[in-house]
């Protein structure tokens, strides 16, 4: 059971975090009984039973399964509320699913047997939903839950995500061959470069599929490092791929930012939602273009007329916000999503919007990796902290957050940090610097910040902002 609990003069934050923690922990579900299959919207009474294993809802609430795409961005939720055993079946489920029947392409969505496809995305080894950022992203996801749980990857896991970023890659370079992955569909059972699936023209290459290629490199990267390998390789791959985007995406003065390339080369500089902003996210944009993006997206992403109409897409916004020290605006973002909870999803069956569990999820993960600022390192013993107090929010304190092999407590007011140690392990605590921070990444620390907490040391140690 989650010991996590927050404690906040916000009014505001307590009663987002209390809703968010409560609303999640009902997506649990348990294993050891038999339960229906292939449940969706085409066969609502599914298609026979399976035994269900541990695991929890990443997808429609009235489809059986989850999927590949919101596992990754549920993770660290589910993490915080002591979901790491789940989290790491569900990743094993999806990087297995990775055969060369299925052309190196994990499936989209499996049942709650951990093993079978769900079949409304699933019509055979060849013809399944695949979107190439999800590929990407559960390489990252890898190593995001490494770095809470401290724990190695298996041979088995480690190979898998070292083929993403590289044999999958390679296979998957379309003409031009530059090094980005690419597909160009037309439709996601046949392979599609974006999580939009409406973007109004095809890619062949879009800014999430390669924004996540670069993302998932570097922590590939990270990984292989971690476990004592070579990582050079993978590290110039991501520098190449840096180099690639300044030079053909992120344009000169007076020139848009590209956002994806049709399969005849030509360049989209529209706004197209998920592959507009997760260059942003992902780190690949972060030069002075960024600026005038990220006012963009904030822009567009409120527009009646071009926003998201489905919850989840936003869900992304505060995460992109807090990356690039913008609290105010995350902040924002996160009232506003929450303030949409209570109306109706566009999707029918779903229900209301905050029943979809990437909301209440990702709140979390936000108030945890955006306000409180945890930076997680547990095979380092290290804890990084970069505080986003947004306007209105002056102290947050969050207790019983999962860490290695025990807890930590951090309490955040304007003045400074404070961090009580419940592991087995001392742990060297410190303020992270400014700029583009990717929470999982390894970044620079703010001179003079660092001091050590004894193992299972219960006294606050106080870090000075």
């Amino acid at each position: 059971m989650s010991s996590i609990r927050l404690r906040s003069s916000s009014a505001q934050l307590q009663q987002i975090f209390d809703w968010a923690r409560t609303e999640a922990l009902g997506h649990r579900v348990d294993g050891g009984a038999a339960g229906p299959r292939d449940v969706s919207e085409r066969t609502p009474d599914g298609l026979g039973e399976v035994r269900y294993s541990d695991a929890y809802w990443a997808g429609y609430s009235h489809r059986s399964g989850y999927y590949s795409r919101d596992f990754a961005h549920q993770a660290v939720g589910a993490h915080l509320l002591g979901m790491a055993e789940r989290n790491d079946a569900m990743l094993g489920s999806f990087l297995r699913s990775a055969t060369p029947e299925h052309d190196g392409w994990p499936l989209w969505a499996l049942n709650f047997d951990r093993r079978t496809p769900l079949q409304i995305d699933y019509l055979g080894p060849d013809r399944f939903v695949r979107e190439l950022p999800a590929v990407f992203e559960l390489a990252e996801t890898a190593h995001v839950l490494q770095r809470w749980t401290g724990h190695p990857l298996s041979g088995d896991a480690l190979a898998a995500v070292i083929d993403f970023v590289g044999v999958f890659v390679d296979r998957h370079d379309l003409s031009p061959r530059n090094g980005v992955a690419g597909a160009d569909g037309p439709g996601i059972f046949d392979g599609t470069a974006s999580y939009n699936e409406l973007p109004g023209v095809i890619l062949r290459e879009a800014g999430d599929g390669f924004g996540a290629q670069y993302a998932a490199t570097r922590h590939v990267a990270a990984l292989v490092a971690a476990d004592g390998g070579d990582a050079s390789a993978l590290q110039a791959r991501a520098d190449a791929l840096m180099t690639l985007y300044r030079q053909t995406w992120s344009r000169g003065e007076g020139d848009a930012v590209v956002c994806g390339w049709t399969p005849n080369g030509h360049p989209i500089q529209e706004w197209s939602r998920e592959s507009t902003w997760f260059p942003l996210l992902k780190g690949l944009l972060v030069d002075e273009r960024a600026a005038a993006e990220l006012d963009r997206v904030d822009r567009l992403g409120r527009d009646s007329e071009t926003a998201p109409k489905n919850i989840e897409a936003l869900t992304y916004l505060p995460d992109l916000f807090f990356r690039h020290g913008l609290a105010d605006t995350a902040w924002s973002w996160m009232q506003r999503i929450f303030a949409l909870r209570d109306e109706p999803h566009e999707v029918v069956q779903q229900g209301r919007n905050g029943s979809y569990p990437e909301v209440s999820f990702t709140l979390l993960s936000q108030i945890a990796l955006g306000i409180v600022g945890v930076e997680a390192d547990a095979g380092n013993a290290r804890l990084t902290l970069r505080p986003g107090l947004p306007t209105g929010v002056d102290d947050v304190e969050l207790t019983g957050i999962p860490f290695a092999d025990g807890t930590v407590d951090v309490r955040i007011d304007r003045a400074g940090c404070r961090v009580a140690n419940r592991t087995a392990h001392a742990l060297r605590i410190a303020l992270g610097q400014g700029g583009f921070r990717d929470p999982h990444l390894s970044g620079p620390e703010r001179a003079g910040s660092a001091v050590t907490i004894g193992a299972g040391d219960a006294d606050v140690i106080a870090v000075r902002l």
